[in-house]
């Protein structure tokens, strides 16, 4: 098994970089006969894209994908399905071998002896989200056949805070598809913070919130392959992600715990929908933190990697001020994708 592929009974794998002619991904153990909304799948492309928001990075690809493998007539072949996207408004030339702060570009040259490009961020970029997102898509569409949802909202950006889901989730939200909260009063605010902080030169860090609904009882294992385990695998593929929590934490146990009510429905989901590595009928509910973006346009030292030696520098080029609300769409797939890992995972045990 490739080092850069991912999952137990759904595999991903992801190829290409942020300035390669091309990036994309394989994907394996989608059953055969799932028919793929292009429709769909180019909504969730569109939520991660920078065109749909005026305040994201100012590089704008179109990210058409181009379906390569593992479809026929739209429909899958239970083969590997293999899907690739042209990177066309990138310029290696604006990139000196120079490791900014808070990157991996020093880490990368040192592990690769220098041979690797990491003009852009290379394979380390958000730019990498991409087919994620697209994969995560596929499932997506999976997952909606077993009448199992994956959706979130922004959680926080900067100090500003949206309220949480109902743990209960009794009936989904309805909130804006590029801008997601359970408050829509506070879209206003948070766009003016972005817009403020990127005139300063900084960037935010924020939070996301997502639910998992629909899943069966005893989904996951207790060990290797629990559902809170598979999840995170995936969620920290995605770059600047630095937390992942699920349900809630509280100081006693008497605080905590969730008695039972009729059906086996418990009348709490502080758990947050998973006890001992698996779905316990409730929603999954979970939270994911995400460090501020790295590419800040303020003065700052960066380290010369052929010079060997500190030395000024001011990141120029085209930054997001935010991950979210564009990584909110990579964060639902990798919620897709590990669940339809555990999925398929129960249907070959089962």
């Amino acid at each position: 098994m490739n080092n850069d592929t991912v999952g137990t009974a759904v595999r991903l794998r992801l190829f290409g970089a942020s300035h390669a002619p091309e990036l994309g991904f394989e994907l394996e153990g989608i059953p055969a006969g799932l028919a793929v909304d292009p429709d769909a799948l180019r909504g969730e492309l569109e939520r991660r894209s920078a065109a749909a928001y005026g305040f994201a990075t100012g590089r704008r690809e179109a990210d058409e994908p181009i379906i390569e493998a593992g479809l026929e007539n739209g429909v899958t072949t239970g083969g590997v399905i293999r899907m690739s996207f042209k990177n066309r408004a990138y310029d290696r030339s604006e990139y000196r071998p120079v490791a900014r702060p808070s990157h991996a570009d020093y880490a990368a040259f040192v592990k690769s002896g220098g041979g690797e490009d990491i003009s852009g961020g290379g394979r380390y970029s958000g730019r990498m989200t991409l087919p994620m997102t697209a994969a995560g898509a596929v499932c997506r569409q999976l997952l909606r056949t077993r009448g199992i949802e994956v959706f979130g909202h922004i959680a926080a950006i900067g100090e500003l805070k949206d309220a949480p889901f109902d743990p209960m989730l009794t009936e989904k939200p309805d909130m804006d598809r590029l801008f997601p909260l359970v408050d829509p009063s506070l879209g206003a605010g948070m766009k003016a913070l972005i817009e403020q902080t990127r005139r300063e030169g900084d960037t935010l860090s924020c939070e996301a919130e997502v639910a998992v609904t629909g899943l069966p009882v005893g989904l996951g294992e207790p060990l290797a392959n629990g559902v809170e385990g598979t999840l995170s695998r995936l969620l920290f593929m995605i770059p600047g992600l630095r937390g992942v929590s699920f349900g809630e934490l509280r100081a006693r146990g008497s605080l905590m715990n969730d008695c039972f009510g009729e059906g086996g429905r418990t009348l709490t989901n502080r758990s947050g929908g998973v006890n001992g590595g698996m779905a316990n009928g409730m929603p999954l509910i979970f939270r994911c933190a995400f460090r501020p973006v790295p590419s800040i346009s303020l003065p700052q030292t960066g380290f010369d990697l052929i010079e060997k030696k500190p030395v000024p520098l001011t990141i120029t080029g085209r930054h997001d001020t935010c991950i979210l609300p564009r990584g909110l769409a990579a964060v639902e797939a990798a919620a897709a994708l590990g669940t339809a890992d555990l999925l398929m995972m129960g249907e070959e045990n089962g």
